[in-house]
């Protein structure tokens, strides 16, 4: 949910200091897009951040974050929402040869930084999109809540902006129905978010490829089917956070007023479209800084707190260039660290073969596209979308053995990037036996139906970092 901000509440005054402010630096963010690529970058880059839930012997919920994070002393280490989770912040890796060694050392080491440190409190580490063992008494939020002006802010706006409580109401083949005065419920997702740097003369197609991918990878990667005991969507993460942090009173609601975090608004010509869009929100936090417009404090602010599941990001190199990349939200974390790189590599090679193709990625209806991400998150593998080539409804586990593993490859060419054997078979195996961490954990669920059995099956498999497709029941 971001990083820390000054003060846990805001005048009136405040928000009108900080909308001036964001207005100036619109303006100037639109005079850059105008003078166009020479200000910008032209690297391929590549980040991620992954959300890790911290466990009690028992697999229970362990909300001892801060002493983990005070032993660590990191910036690579960050809070999350609840005290049960955090996040570790990768570092960023140039799109070349020898990439995914770089990445995998990187994980790896900050990995194991952050066991060693749970092992000092008796705690150890999980990634999951939902976390199983979660009972309604671990959003207590006096109890579980980070510690943060952020947290307590956008609380307190949401709230406010709402004028009731946070409700989640959606179907899997149970019906989750929950309601909170407060966004502790957010807390129930964790995720992958995969940085991706690209150049400012392609950043509408990266854009467009981006959407695409994603619908596909979010089938490949769900692994958020069970939540509080009920048997939801393959990845209800979309659900839980679209309706968790959903800004709009009731009247903007059936207005049909756009989610504050959502798939997309629509196809755009420009990445300002995007920003644009921006200004349809509310501010949520008014941390005004007397700062350079050039800094964009306010600019990059005000779109953290709009979450897109794909999302445009303007920042800048310490030589002075700005730089676009595309923050992929979707995907879930987990279920082991192998299956993590796999599934950053295949957005990452999809997204890329997808440009390279030079088709058209805005011939499908963009309603269409839309409709099919959603459904894609409630039956994951086992889906039909249609499919970004020839625009026909196909089945998404044969597209990505045909088509979305050729692309996917030529992608990863086109960097340069060799030695991906070991992801692309990943791809094939788990799509092939369609058993990702949604089904494998249904199917656990189903056989015995018991939730501490399963978090011990899960966590033992994903200690030995076994890719999910070789998880037996």
């Amino acid at each position: 949910m971001g990083s820390e901000i000054s003060d846990r509440t805001f005048t009136e005054q405040d928000f009108k200091a900080f909308e001036k402010a964001l207005s100036n630096e619109n303006m100037y963010v639109k005079r850059l897009f105008e003078k166009g690529a020479d200000l910008f970058s032209n690297v391929f880059r590549v980040g991620y951040e992954l959300e890790v839930c911290i466990l009690t012997d028992s697999n229970l919920p362990n909300p001892i974050n801060k002493q983990i994070l005070d032993d660590l002393d990191s910036p690579l280490f960050t809070n999350e929402l609840a005290k049960y989770d955090l996040e570790i912040n990768g570092n960023v890796f140039e799109l070349e040869d020898g990439a995914p060694e770089k990445l995998e050392k990187d994980l790896l080491s900050l990995w194991k930084e952050a066991e060693a440190s749970a092992k000092k409190f008796n705690a150890k580490l999980g990634l999951f999109g939902v976390l199983p063992s979660l009972k309604h008494e671990h959003f207590n939020k006096a109890l579980y809540q980070s510690d943060m002006h952020r947290y307590t802010v956008v609380s307190q706006r949401i709230k406010k902006l709402r004028h009731e409580n946070v409700k989640i109401l959606f179907h899997g083949e149970d019906e989750v129905s929950l309601q909170k005065d407060d966004v502790m419920f957010e807390a129930l997702g964790t995720s992958l978010q995969i940085h991706l740097q690209i150049p400012f003369d392609q950043a509408v197609e990266y854009y467009h490829a981006a959407l695409h991918a994603s619908v596909v990878l979010l089938g490949f990667a769900a692994n958020s089917p069970l939540v509080l005991g009920k048997r939801a969507w393959h990845e209800s993460r979309i659900a839980i956070f679209e309706q968790s942090v959903d800004t709009r009173n009731k009247r903007r609601r059936e207005q049909g007023d756009e989610k504050r975090v959502h798939f997309a608004h629509d196809y755009i010509d420009s990445w300002m479209d995007l920003f644009e869009q921006n200004n349809a929100f509310k501010i949520i936090f008014a941390d005004v800084k007397e700062s350079p417009v050039s800094d964009l404090h306010h600019f990059n602010l005000h779109n953290g707190t709009i979450w897109r599941w794909i999302r445009p990001i303007l920042g800048r190199e310490k030589e002075g260039k700005y730089t676009l990349r595309l923050e992929l939200r979707a995907l879930p974390s987990g279920p082991s660290l192998i299956d993590t790189q796999a599934n950053l590599w295949f957005f990452i090679g999809l997204i890329q073969g997808l440009v390279g193709s030079k088709i058209n990625l805005t011939h499908i209806p963009f309603e269409t596209l839309k409709n099919d991400f959603y459904t894609v998150a409630k039956r994951g593998l086992g889906s039909e979308f249609h499919e970004p080539i020839h625009r026909e409804k196909t089945s998404l586990k044969e597209w990505i053995l045909t088509e979305g593993l050729r692309l996917t490859k030529l992608g990863l060419d086109s960097f340069g990037i060799e030695h991906t054997e070991k992801y692309l078979d990943i791809i094939e195996q788990r799509t092939l036996t369609k058993q990702n961490g949604a089904a494998w954990q249904l199917a656990h669920f189903k056989k015995y139906h018991s939730i501490p059995d399963l978090m011990e099956d899960y966590m033992n498999y994903a200690a030995q970092n076994i890719p999910v497709h070789k998880w037996s029941l």
